[in-house]
């Protein structure tokens, strides 16, 4: 799952809207909001089944085949 421009935005409004709509924090909001949708991703993932065909499980290359 990859997460997009869009669910960080939202987040961050909403975490914005929440902290009362104080302007000058909008890096604070955006780093918090991917960080809490990061977390939420990585905690879904606990558990879960992957195949030997899921890409995220190859190896990186050997150094000097890049």
């Amino acid at each position: 799952m990859t997460i997009t421009y869009d669910q960080i935005a939202k987040r961050a409004f909403d975490i914005w809207k929440k902290e009362g709509a104080v302007e000058g924090r909008e890096q604070d909001h955006w780093v918090r909001a991917e960080t809490e949708l990061r977390q939420e991703h990585l905690k879904a993932q606990k558990g879960k089944k992957v195949s030997s065909k899921d890409p995220s499980m190859l190896k990186p290359p050997k150094a000097g085949n890049v």
